[in-house]
């Protein structure tokens, strides 16, 4: 009896055990549907969760496109435009065309220049402007009002200022800064930072209104020959703790004419273009020539002639300064060695025509020294 009321009993319960097997099973299928959860340990990054939307049976193919039907144009994306402090003043020239129209990378040199810098700029804010790259000279350029092609960036800064353009004066477009460093390297490094802004001091007048504290400027290469022939003839050192401006008008004062035979200088030596203004001065803008009859070897001649008057005039006006001596600190006077490159180049000039009337004498048989020495009033 015992047993069978036991099987009894075991009977009655299968129908509970069934239900729970069943339920059991159930949830094992639905679990196998899920997906595995993986622990992770605590080195392992723990990825976003991703967002998920309704999975459609049939993968998505791209809509075919109608016959005729116009494409729909996407909308253009807008620039994000820099955003400029307010107390700096962002307009700086556009160096865009000086720069597609430059020489190639191979070819520049430890030297750049500046456009746009402000009024009343010194030596000691360049070089906070280069921080980190070490300026080695600074110099500016004698003036020349004559806007030249390929060196300067056109823009007017008094109508920019009538305009309101800008908010800190800035120099002319020739006023002529440049900056040396230590390679080429490092120069277009500077380059790089052609748009940033440089500062001045609190009274400077430039700076003194409305709050502003700063400019943006731009920066350009230079050519290697023209680096070397600026900084070996044309350079005005500048110095610490006066204004660039006030440094080039002191020096410009005791070079007087010199500033335009230099320019002339540079635009034969250059190949840029110069405008002579003062008559005197016309004779060192004149091509040379052979001269090949009586009336072209009179006028040689007579260039040859006022040649040497106006060296004798430049060494009568520069005094001492002129005086040739083998002390290389004179050199580093810009006065003294822009009128000493002038002065040499004048000397040279003397030397080729009179290289060229003695070949010319030569040629021409009919000619007797005598008389052409008389008729032309030149010493043989």
């Amino acid at each position: 009896k015992k047993e069978l009321q036991k099987i009894g009993t075991t009977i009655v319960d299968l129908k509970k055990i069934g239900e729970k097997t069943r339920r059991l099973y159930k949830l094992e299928q639905e679990n196998k549907k899920r997906k595995e959860i993986v622990r992770l340990d605590g080195d392992e990054v723990i990825l976003p969760p991703i967002k998920r939307g309704r999975v459609s049976e049939k993968p998505s193919q791209p809509k075919k496109q109608q016959v005729g039907q116009k494409k729909t144009a996407k909308p253009p994306t807008r620039k994000r435009r820099r955003t400029v402090d307010p107390t700096v003043d962002g307009w700086f020239p556009d160096t865009d065309d000086l720069n597609r129209r430059a020489v190639s990378k191979d070819d520049h040199s430890n030297i750049v220049r500046l456009h746009g810098l402000p009024v009343g700029v010194k030596p000691e804010h360049i070089r906070k402007f280069f921080q980190g790259l070490d300026p080695s000279l600074i110099f500016v350029l004698p003036s020349n009002k004559t806007a030249l092609d390929g060196w300067d960036v056109q823009y007017d800064s008094y109508n920019l200022a009538s305009a309101g353009r800008i908010k800190i004066d800035r120099c002319s477009n020739v006023f002529r800064v440049y900056v040396k460093f230590q390679s080429a390297l490092v120069a277009d490094a500077a380059i790089e930072r052609s748009g940033e802004w440089i500062g001045l001091d609190k009274e400077s007048a430039a700076i003194g209104k409305d709050g502003m504290k700063g400019a943006a400027i731009s920066v350009s290469p230079v050519p290697k020959r023209v680096a070397s022939y600026l900084q070996k003839n044309m350079a005005i050192n500048c110095k610490v703790g006066v204004s660039i401006a006030e440094t080039k008008i002191g020096i410009e004062q005791q070079l007087g004419n010199v500033i335009d035979m230099a320019w002339i200088m540079a635009s034969k030596k250059l190949k840029i273009e110069y405008i002579i203004t003062k008559k005197d001065l016309t004779i060192l803008g004149k091509a040379h020539a052979f001269p090949t009859n009586s009336s072209e070897y009179k006028s040689s001649v007579t260039r040859y002639n006022s040649l040497i008057d106006l060296h004798e005039k430049i060494e009568m006006n520069l005094g001492l300064a002129m005086t040739h001596t083998f002390d290389p600190s004179c050199m580093q006077d810009p006065a003294h060695r822009i009128t000493q490159s002038v002065s040499n180049w004048i000397l040279d000039e003397i030397d080729f025509i009179g290289k060229l009337l003695k070949e010319s004498r030569h040629a021409n048989n009919f000619w007797s020294k005598s008389k052409v020495s008389d008729n032309a009033g030149m010493v043989v």
